[in-house]
């Protein structure tokens, strides 16, 4: 079979699209590298699951269980439909989770406001307490019509002081209840026990599927997380073993036959579990990647603070959060200069009238100057105002990988409007089907029309044009003595070295090696087409050092 690449976007609900997009994919390609975020992470880990069963010799079985999901999420159990009951709220918190429910099932005020009043009554009876006392003084008072009036405003206070004193109460007792709970309404327990049963069933393993056994059949899954205590993302399995776990911290998370598995193959260091590496369950890296804030508990690990001023340096608590919050589309995955193989993405986006046709469900660019333009989002409200802060700062470096040249035609954008997908926990059985199917519609997109060969040429002529501009600058500085030595004095033996000291021969291979370069570069890439094509795509990218995220 051809090999792909696939990274998936976060999205909560939204998730439901890749499973049919997963099936269409499977059909013509091996997966070789899987990625995604938050949702796209449950999505990642379930496809690597399928890639695993079929490299093991299991066929398609897998992604054909993949493509049941959407179906069996939508049928209502006690009323709810299983989505949403793989967010069930931790006991305490249950009255939290019932507002916020309100006001995505119903979308009005007046729901809030009812969940808020069955929720947190002790505030709100106070107040009308305070109301309908007044309401009789008012009555005994009667003749009176200057008190009167002044009774019935202090009345139409005190219904608002009825909300507000329940709004006190519940923002309390959240900040009471939140932390004990991991930061979230739900610990998601009912989820993670759902996806780890899920991941083996797919996989046809009868124990916890690992990082370890993916790389083992050829199969690289990664994931994004973010750091909350550190303020930084991190990608998933670590590269680093200085990450630490407790079974307490675990066991409010996880299945207890997964919590088993991490202690008989963790090493035990500073009286901490260390976290394993190829050992490590990939049910407990995709969790890691979808604690959405709030809503789902925020995974605890333990590390060192070395930079602490003290004597000793004990372990301390480090919270993960969402993936999305720091990269929700992390299409730069697997990008290689060139790619080998394609690297599709699917990604979620906002059905507007402004840019897509009534009824049209999925957009993927067919042309080189497809989705090369901006994407409007007009505003002219506070709350609009406000989401599009929240957006910007969440997405701004994936949508500005979105129009790069050699990015656009490789991303289906799966179009969702108003009530599908994100929040809605509650969505019906016929909204459901229909979000998952616009999934497999951008799967055969991919299939039937996806170019490779314009793809390849894209690549080629955007990487070169952003290739020699920074030769451009590597030659510029080589022998600019402006503030001395110059590159050349460093690598020519010629002085002693400041640091990362090498030996004399390593030295005179690498003078030697930029020499030749240099001289290869002025004699080959002096004229066209390399210096400054006249035709070139657009953006044109740069090459710079950034940290790997």
């Amino acid at each position: 079979m051809k090999k792909c690449d696939l990274v998936m976007k976060g999205g909560i609900t939204s998730g439901i699209v890749y499973p049919a997009a997963v099936l269409e994919l499977s059909k013509e390609f091996q997966f070789a590298n899987i990625g995604g975020t938050s949702a796209g992470a449950i999505a990642a880990a379930l496809t690597a699951a399928a890639e695993y069963r079929r490299q093991n010799g299991g066929g398609s079985a897998g992604f054909e269980r993949i493509a049941e999901l959407p179906a069996w999420m939508a049928e209502v159990v006690d009323g709810r439909s299983r989505l949403l009951r793989l967010f069930q709220p931790t006991g305490e918190t249950a009255s939290l989770f019932e507002i916020a429910l309100a006001y995505i099932e119903k979308k009005k005020w007046s729901a809030v406001v009812r969940a808020l009043l069955r929720g947190f009554p002790a505030g709100a009876s106070a107040a009308a307490f305070v109301g309908v006392a007044l309401m009789i003084v008012a009555a005994m008072a009667a003749d009176h019509v200057a008190i009167v009036v002044v009774i019935a405003a202090l009345i139409a206070i005190t219904a608002g002081a009825v909300v507000i004193a329940s709004v006190v109460e519940a923002l309390l007792f959240a900040n009471r209840a939140l932390p004990r709970n991991g930061f979230g309404v739900s610990s998601g327990s009912a989820l993670t026990e759902w996806l780890a049963e899920e991941i083996e069933i797919v996989a046809g393993v009868a124990q916890p599927l690992t990082f370890g056994d993916l790389r083992k059949a050829g199969v690289n899954l990664q994931m994004m997380t973010t750091n909350l205590t550190h303020g930084r993302p991190y990608r998933l399995p670590f590269e680093d073993r200085n990450h630490y776990f407790t079974p307490e911290d675990m066991r409010r998370l996880f299945p207890e036959r997964i919590v088993q598995w991490m202690l008989e193959h963790a090493e035990v260091k500073r009286e901490l579990y260390v976290l394993p590496a190829d050992d490590l369950p990939i049910v407990v890296a995709t969790r890691m990647s979808l604690s959405f804030p709030l809503l789902l508990s925020a995974v605890p690990l333990w590390a060192i603070d070395f930079g602490r001023r003290t004597e000793t340096h004990e372990a301390e608590r480090c919270w993960f959060s969402d993936g999305g919050m720091t990269s929700n589309f992390p299409v730069h995955f697997f990008d290689a200069p060139v790619p080998r193989w394609p690297t599709f993405a699917i990604n979620l986006a906002e059905r507007s009238p402004r840019y897509h046709s009534e009824g049209q469900r999925i957009y993927v660019p067919r042309t080189n100057h497809g989705g090369i333009l901006e994407w409007w989002s007009p505003f002219d409200d506070l709350f609009g105002f406000v989401k599009r802060i929240v957006g910007t700062m969440q997405n701004w470096r994936d949508n500005m990988l979105l129009h790069l040249p050699g990015q656009r035609d490789r991303i289906a954008h799966v179009l969702l409007a108003p009530g599908e997908g994100g929040l809605n926990l509650s969505m019906d059985r016929e909204t459901i089907e229909d979000v998952a199917s616009r999934g497999a519609e951008a799967g055969r997109a991919f299939r039937e029309d996806f170019r490779w060969a314009n793809h390849k040429w894209v690549r080629f002529l955007s990487f070169t044009s952003a290739l020699e501009d920074a030769l451009e600058k590597w030659e510029r500085a080589f022998d600019d003595a402006t503030e001395p030595p110059t590159f050349r004095e460093l690598v020519s033996g010629s002085m002693p070295l400041p640091s990362y000291k090498i030996s004399a021969e390593e030295r005179a291979a690498m003078r030697d090696a930029s020499l030749a370069f240099l001289a290869h570069m002025r004699q080959n890439f002096g004229k066209r087409p390399f210096r400054k094509p006249v035709r070139r795509p657009r953006e044109q990218p740069v090459l710079r050092a950034m940290p790997r995220t």
